[in-house]
């Protein structure tokens, strides 16, 4: 969740641009870069971001980019296996509406810069795609259904994908959540430490084993309402899905548990929209009874990954605790729902939604 989130929301953000938003490479360098390379010039706004150097880019002809140069720290095969997936995607399913490398002069999609030092980025230019976030709107049932199909298509336009990173060890791989244990340290809160630990410990004893046999395949493992951008004049219609920072190899039925949980409402309505989503992604991509009635309880899990992985990194980052806790309240508010009627008593819902009663 470090990486695209900022492409809409972050504009607010606007920043003194002699220097980045973590003040390490000099916006002249920045500028030059997008000239020398892609050709590329006009006004730079700096875009919230967790770890990498982001930056929307304005020209005079009314065209916009998106900049990214990526954590040197990232692993190259990381960032690789990201620039590939995206790529990849686009071929197998041209109209999907994700951003489309820009490759530079010399035909490349990222590339590290000729800068000086030891820790040099890696530099990518998107398309920018317009429409403000899911997040800053009340979501209905519309757009919920269109979210489905839209993660349903992007999953199949990567089904055939593979690459050496997708294996990577990624905190928000639902599939490695007991390896969060050591996070709860970190709640201060000591009845949610205790919801997150029991959630923790339902998934450890009972999902887990179930997921071990499901379909596996490379998603994108984050269809949050901040990475979803909207239509500006059709607000039931998707424009956009942001943010591959998270992709990862794991079981399929993630996907569309993971942005189900994220439309959560509260008491007995609360899986409404949830329900809607699942049924417009298995309308797309049909899904197995035994993967159906997962979902709940990863949605469960879900929300108790946000809760102790965004409270431990904001604990340690507070100058960017807003952007790192952006879905905690929501996740909170999950946890809350589940605690007063178990995953279990959901699943016959999601099975009636997706034609699958009794």
């Amino acid at each position: 969740m470090h990486l695209g989130n900022a492409f809409a929301v972050g504009l607010q953000e606007h920043r003194d641009l002699r220097h980045t938003a973590n003040g390490s490479t000099p916006i002249a360098l920045i500028r030059d870069l997008c000239r020398s390379a892609w050709g590329v010039d006009g006004h730079f706004t700096a875009i919230a971001s967790e770890r990498d150097e982001i930056f929307r880019v304005d020209q005079a002809d009314g065209r916009a980019f998106v900049l990214k140069l990526t954590n040197p720290q990232e692993p190259p095969e990381t960032t690789e296996f990201q620039t590939r997936a995206m790529l990849h995607a686009i071929e197998r399913d041209p109209t999907l509406p994700i951003p489309r490398l820009i490759p530079d002069r010399s035909g490349r999609h990222a590339f590290r810069p000729d800068w000086d030092g030891d820790h040099v980025p890696t530099a990518r230019l998107l398309t920018w795609l317009a429409g403000p976030p899911l997040a800053s709107a009340k979501p209905a049932a519309p757009i919920a259904a269109a979210m489905g199909a839209i993660l349903a298509r992007l999953g199949l336009a990567l089904a055939d994908f593979d690459h050496a990173g997708a294996d990577q060890d990624l905190a928000w791989d639902i599939c490695r959540a007991p390896q969060l244990t050591a996070e709860l340290s970190g709640l201060s809160d000591p009845a949610m430490r205790a919801i997150v630990e029991n959630a923790f410990t339902r998934f450890d004893w009972e999902t887990a084993p179930c997921l071990n046999g499901m379909r596996r395949q490379i998603i994108h493992n984050d269809l949050t309402p901040h990475n979803t951008l909207v239509d500006p004049q059709h607000h039931d219609r998707i424009a956009g899905v942001i943010d591959f920072g998270d992709l990862v190899r794991t079981a399929l039925v993630c996907d569309p548990a993971i942005a189900a949980c994220y439309l959560m409402g509260d008491g007995d309505d609360a899986m409404a929209l949830p329900q809607v989503l699942v049924a417009a992604y298995h309308a797309e991509r049909p899904l197995d009874r035994a993967e159906i009635e997962l979902i709940p309880l990863l949605m469960e899990v879900r929300h108790a990954m946000t809760v102790a992985i965004t409270e431990n990194h904001a604990a340690r980052r507070p100058e960017a605790h807003a952007y790192i806790t952006k879905n905690t309240a929501t996740a909170h508010r999950g946890l809350q729902v589940f605690k007063g009627r178990p995953p279990e008593m959901w699943v016959e819902g999601f099975l009636r939604c997706c034609g699958m009663e009794g």
